[in-house]
């Protein structure tokens, strides 16, 4: 009796060995239909959040252009190309282009670009305070520079070495803020707007990349930047090199 009891103890518990190894790979053929599933979903959802997080940083930095922009006084200048290497002493304003420049309430000249900062010297009068150097400001990133205007109406772009120079560099956000994605901004005039005519408004197209090549576009958005006072289409030389 003893020995039919083992005998059943033994058989019983080979069977529930039996169900485990079936319930295992019930759970594991599940498991795979659910990952196979889930996974676009996955995917789906990251691009999704990805979307979102890209539009709330292009609506806040088209409400920062339109209260930077708001108060332009005396002109308003294009230029074409407004990036690291670009030369912008001596350059002639254009239709549309990468940088915005204008006098702010304040009396300075203010250059827009989201193209990158060359190597640029900080003055104060005739005193070196720093040097921005091109890392410092990377292409991507809204920035603005700022510059005294002399009595000829120009502002002192390069130095009397070439160097460009300003008064100031200001990062609008932080890096962090683009959250890996890169900016990218065209400015242009009304149609019709004529060289020395009246602006009312200017309009811009501003685009969010995921990649520093810009060829991934993630969003874009053509926005009108309203101006509060009265402006000039400026297209004759403002910056120059400072004298010897």
């Amino acid at each position: 009796m003893r020995a039919l009891q083992r005998l059943r103890r033994y058989r019983k518990s080979g069977t529930s060995l039996v169900e485990m190894v079936v319930t295992l790979l019930v759970f594991g053929i599940m498991m795979t239909m659910m990952v196979g599933v889930l996974s676009p979903a996955a995917k789906i959802f990251v691009r999704i959040q990805k979307l979102q997080y890209a539009q709330i940083i292009l609506d806040n930095t088209i409400q920062e252009l339109r209260g930077m922009t708001r108060d332009a006084t005396g002109y308003i200048k294009i230029y074409e190309k407004c990036g690291e290497t670009d030369r912008i002493a001596d350059q002639t304003g254009a239709q549309s282009g990468q940088g915005l420049e204008f006098v702010n309430e304040d009396g300075y000249v203010m250059l827009i670009s989201t193209e990158g900062c060359p190597d640029t010297g900080i003055y104060r009068g005739s005193q070196l305070l720093s040097t921005v150097n091109p890392g410092d400001v990377p292409a991507g990133r809204l920035f603005a520079r700022y510059y005294v205007r002399e009595k000829d109406g120009k502002y002192h772009y390069e130095d009397t070495s070439g160097h460009p120079i300003a008064r100031a560099v200001n990062s609008i956000f932080t890096d962090r803020y683009y959250m890996g994605n890169y900016l990218e901004i065209t400015f242009s005039y009304p149609s019709g707007t004529s060289p020395d005519g009246k602006v009312d408004y200017l309009e811009a197209e501003v685009r969010l990349y995921s990649d520093a090549e810009k060829n991934e576009m993630v969003v874009k958005e053509s926005v009108v930047l309203d101006l509060r006072y009265h402006v000039n289409r400026q297209d004759r030389v403002t910056a120059d090199r400072a004298a010897l």
